[in-house]
């Protein structure tokens, strides 16, 4: 496990938006398109996700033949809220998509924004694993990098989403629902993981 280097940033966006492509969440919000339209297009949004945060925050890659096949996106304490250039960076894969997608994806941020943990906290922003690697552990040993790093802060971890399956997986690794909210008709869950030892 490391960090994405920045020649991996079209490899791991593509690894993030098969991850993602067909969650609730973005079935949700953009109804209109094919699931090849769908995947092209969360393909540009984690695309602009991981440029911001190679350049501005923290990633984790875990490779598996020579290729990154699971990633996660995170925040480090005092990384959260964004700053204009990680946010300006994130916003580039979502200006293509048109004004109805912009508009769903300012409504879920300003949304989120609005409820985020307030506390000082690592924020778990995205993880994905390639489909063809799912099932085999990988999203645990991202969670574990991050809970290790957490817990030598003493601090919580904090994440959002929309895929109930996901939620036992982040209750198994200690997180615990703070809310369960619905948002352009998609359930999202909203989750906090205490330190260790606290």
């Amino acid at each position: 496990m490391r960090p994405i280097a920045p020649n991996e940033i079209e490899a791991a966006s593509d690894v993030l938006g098969r991850a993602f492509a067909d969650n609730p969440g973005y079935r949700a919000f953009l109804p209109w398109m094919t699931d090849a339209e769908r995947l092209r297009a969360v393909r540009a949004v984690k695309r602009g996700f991981v440029r911001a945060a190679v350049k501005h925050q923290v990633t984790d890659a875990v490779e598996r033949d020579g290729r990154v096949v699971a990633a996660s996106l995170v925040c480090d304490p005092g990384q959260y809220p964004p700053s204009l250039r990680a946010k300006v960076w994130q916003a580039s894969g979502c200006v293509s998509l048109g004004p109805r997608a912009i508009r769903n994806f300012l409504v879920v941020d300003a949304f989120l924004s609005r409820h985020h943990l307030r506390e000082p906290h690592f924020y778990l922003f995205v993880l994905g694993v390639h489909p063809d690697w799912q099932g085999r552990g990988l999203g645990k040993e991202l969670l574990a990098r991050l809970a290790a790093r957490a817990d030598a802060a003493g601090l919580p971890c904090y994440l959002e989403t929309d895929k109930e399956s996901s939620v036992r997986l982040y209750e198994s690794a200690g997180y615990a629902v703070l809310a369960d909210d619905m948002l352009l008709g998609t359930r999202f869950w909203r989750m906090r993981r205490p330190p260790r030892g606290f």
